[in-house]
């Protein structure tokens, strides 16, 4: 069936590029679905873009460029309460109705506590909101509200589809955004979604960030430099596919697989100079393919199996045909392959793991810590490792 198209160019949305482009996706939204193409150039934002079910948003590939605004920020003006909607700030002219914004704590975030929410209306002080808060935040916690959300988000809505679009953060701004509420492209709640083509850099945050999500395809995507993790999925996401994509240079994880992601595969992509893991999974992440990956020069480990007790231990994956290479530093020791817990049933095959940058006796290939069990192991291949494997079960350490 023949869908609404809508064009938007950089001078229609000079009066305000957020706006004008919300207004297409909320217009084809209406009529059920339908495209908006946007034009080759820079589109300064000053708020974040909703997509809407059945809404495709389509940019030129590396020309098309959506560019976060400045950070502004308020002390709250008395204590933000769960289940209003509503927030009192010190400040209140720094917001304008149709904002996004978060409320938190300043020095850290709420995670899941942290609040999104759009400016709806104002009254004095008073902001009010589009939704309830998540959780109390207190005047006396340090409690703020400020414009550091999502620059493309999507809640509660099916079959979207995001191409060829850049987000470039804003480096300047002062709050750390967790990846549980907020990233450069965020989705919660969302069925059926393509990511294709698009980058992610410089975001004070998470590039890439999806919780309670389902059948989301990630392909052909640059989540680069940002100051949390490369991407995100989490929060009981199921049938998640990354393929082909980049994450490199992040501060924190280059991919990282939170709390129940199942029945998903990791494939085809990199992670590679970011400062903790090249790939950490953890609770309850069962069923779950990660293959034919590059995974090197991370300062932690190239692929981490996180510390969980059973039965919410990363069990039942597999691990296949990956390449890892100089994963590890001074602090966190040379390990490619690190499982803690009590992780069990998961295949370790065909893997590739070398070093040639590490001190030669601190090298480890595959460590296997206490607890862990039915781990199959086979033709892993080794190449400056002290350590092929190294089991704390076995009195010397080794097992081959």
């Amino acid at each position: 069936m023949e869908k609404i198209v809508i064009e938007v160019g950089t001078s229609s949305a000079a009066g305000g590029a957020a706006r004008a482009i919300q207004s297409a996706i909320d217009y084809a939204a209406n009529l059920g679905g339908g495209t908006v193409k946007l034009a080759e150039g820079v589109y300064a934002l000053d708020g974040t873009l909703h997509l809407r079910s059945r809404v495709r948003l389509e940019g030129i590939p590396g020309k098309t460029v959506l560019l976060q605004g400045e950070e502004r920020l308020s002390a709250l003006a008395c204590d933000a309460d769960r289940h209003e909607s509503q927030a009192a700030v010190l400040h209140p002219g720094r917001f304008e109705i149709g904002q996004t914004v978060t409320i938190r704590k300043a020095d850290s975030s709420m995670l899941f506590g942290d609040t999104v929410a759009v400016v709806v209306g104002k009254a004095g002080q008073v902001l009010h909101l589009d939704r309830e808060l998540h959780a109390t935040v207190l005047l006396d916690d340090g409690g703020i509200v400020t414009t550091q959300s999502p620059v493309v988000a999507a809640y509660d809505c099916e079959r979207i589809e995001l191409y060829g679009l850049t987000v470039r953060g804003n480096e300047e701004a002062v709050t750390l955004a967790e990846g549980c509420r907020s990233a450069g492209i965020y989705l919660y709640g969302v069925a059926d979604a393509r990511i294709e083509r698009c980058t992610v850099r410089d975001y004070k945050g998470d590039g890439i960030s999806y919780q309670h999500c389902a059948d989301i395809v990630v392909e052909d995507c640059d989540s680069v430099g940002n100051a949390g993790k490369g991407i995100h999925p989490g929060s009981g996401t199921v049938r998640t596919r990354i393929v082909n994509s980049r994450f490199d240079g992040n501060a924190l994880d280059g991919i990282f697989l939170c709390w129940r992601v199942q029945d998903s595969v990791v494939e085809g992509c990199t992670a590679v100079g970011n400062g903790m893991n090249g790939l950490s999974i953890g609770h309850k992440d069962i069923r779950n393919v990660i293959r034919f990956n590059r995974l090197s020069d991370n300062r932690y480990y190239g692929i981490f199996f996180r510390n969980e007790k059973e039965p919410m231990s990363p069990s039942y994956n597999r691990i296949e045909g990956n390449t890892l290479e100089d994963n590890g530093s001074e602090d966190m020791g040379y390990i490619g392959i690190r499982m803690r817990g009590y992780t069990h049933d998961v295949e370790l095959v065909s893997n590739r793991i070398s070093f040639s940058k590490a001190p030669p006796e601190r090298t480890i290939g595959i460590c296997l810590e206490p607890h862990t069990s039915r781990i199959t192991l086979g033709d892993n291949k080794f190449a400056g490792c002290a350590l092929r494997t190294h089991d704390h079960w076995l009195p010397d350490g080794r097992h081959d």
